[in-house]
């Protein structure tokens, strides 16, 4: 099972938890009249609804707790994207059952009088979660384009992300709504309503985060640009930095980067770090317009925030390792030969294959990958073909008792996992990682 399912999951349970320990269950097994079952799956949805939207503002917020419990930065992203469609699922059921299901039971048959008892809330208690409902109700509307446009591949990631900014404004109202309503419920002083206002609160933290532009500040710091190689043949740009403070980093990590040129951070590969000169080499390859027009947008002396390192790409098993890398996925790898090679010592438990288009980008890898005792083979995808896990076990004789980490583009990832698992290799021992941050 996926880590993104696990999380779905506990999220549903969470919520379900939530309303067993309320005083909603109590009345619905009480009382399965009608019009107070509507009510109290009202209270179920809307809490299955309130706990996922906390794990993606919790996930956003680049806890370093959380990044380890997920397995890494750009797991946490597949996570907060699941999340939040599911908070999408039972918003939309929740707004159904408040709305149109009514309506489509009066259309089916004579729906029971409803019959309202004297109320104990107080009039200045009932404006409070008034209020609540008709901020949520706009913020449902919103939410909805919010996720249209996320959803749809083809708007430009930048105006995604402006977009998304709006987000934890629209947590907050929800948040207010969520903690005002268990007026309406008498929920307060139950476990449930403990166990939901904590998470509000914990979501409430993380939304502030966001919204004041906090996030990764812990880990950021200030870099100038020393050296600046532009590759038109290969279309790469070679970019090295030098942080202002120490910087702590493990080979096959990577950070955000935040040019002077643009305020949005981009993720990036650290494919070398001289750890006595404290420099940062990166191989940006030419794959989108940003990176295209990079090297006309930054000069030597250049200020850049690096936020980071994030990541479990680290290479951190003693098993028979087998890597692969499709195009500019090769810069982790890179990254760790440079310290096998600073080492001293040489390994023999690594089997290095790499695929690009046309003649090997970067001769220098078969030199450092000798240097550290690293099996490496090269494929020109141009002249031979895509590279597959058939050409892989040709060369590796107990492929079972392997592990497989690899970096590249995503279809060429998801080939070599899926096979991966056919040749027995276990799921755990499956390593990569993802740059979609959508």
């Amino acid at each position: 099972m996926s880590r993104a399912a696990k999380w779905s999951i506990a999220g549903f349970l969470l919520g379900v938890l939530i309303f067993l320990l309320s005083p909603s269950f109590n009345n619905l097994i009480s009382n399965f009249a009608f019009w107070n079952a509507k009510e109290q799956f009202l209270y179920l949805t809307g809490s299955i609804a309130i706990v996922y939207m906390v794990i993606c503002m919790l996930l956003s917020a680049r806890f370093s707790f959380i990044n380890n419990l997920t397995g890494g930065l750009d797991k946490a992203y597949l996570i907060h994207k699941w999340a939040g469609i599911w908070a999408f699922v039972f918003s939309c059921i929740h707004w159904f059952i408040e709305h149109w299901f009514i309506d489509i039971c009066k259309a089916l048959f004579e729906l029971p009088p409803k019959i309202k008892g004297a109320s104990t809330i107080s009039e200045f208690a009932k404006s409070i979660y008034d209020i609540g409902n008709d901020l949520v109700e706009y913020a449902f509307y919103i939410i909805v384009v919010v996720l249209i446009v996320a959803l749809i591949k083809r708007v430009p990631y930048h105006i995604f992300r402006y977009i998304h900014k709006i987000i934890p404004v629209l947590f907050l109202f929800i948040a207010y709504h969520s903690f005002t309503i268990q007026i309406k419920g008498v929920w307060f002083g139950s476990i449930g309503s403990y166990i939901l206002s904590v998470l509000i609160f914990v979501g409430v933290i993380a939304a502030v985060i966001d919204l004041f532009q906090l996030i990764g500040c812990k880990h950021k710091v200030f870099a100038e640009v020393v050296s600046i190689q532009h590759n038109e043949k290969n279309k790469t740009l070679e970019l090295i930095l030098k942080p202002a403070e120490h910087f702590e980093y493990r080979a096959g990590q990577y950070v955000f980067l935040k040019f002077c040129h643009n305020k949005e951070p981009h993720p990036f590969s650290i494919s070398g770090f001289d750890k006595e000169n404290n420099t940062l080499k990166f191989l940006i390859k030419e794959l989108g317009d940003f990176t295209k027009e990079l090297p006309k947008n930054i000069k030597k002396d250049d200020i850049v925030t690096v936020e980071g390192p994030y990541g479990d790409f680290t290479f951190n098993d003693s098993r028979q390792q087998i890597w692969t890398a499709g195009g500019i996925g090769v810069t982790p790898f890179m990254a760790r030969l440079e310290y096998i090679v600073s080492t001293g010592k040489k390994v023999d438990n690594i089997d290095f294959f790499y695929s690009a288009r046309g003649e090997n980008p970067y001769p220098e890898l078969a030199a450092l990958s000798e240097k550290a005792g690293v099996r490496f083979y090269y494929r020109n995808t141009a002249k031979d073909g895509r590279l597959n896990f058939d050409i892989i076990k040709e060369k590796i004789k107990d492929i079972k008792n392997t592990s497989l980490w690899y970096c590249g583009p995503s279809a060429f990832g998801a080939a070599l996992h899926k096979n991966a698992k056919k040749y027995g290799i276990s799921k755990k021992d499956i390593h990569y990682d993802s740059f979609d941050m959508r």
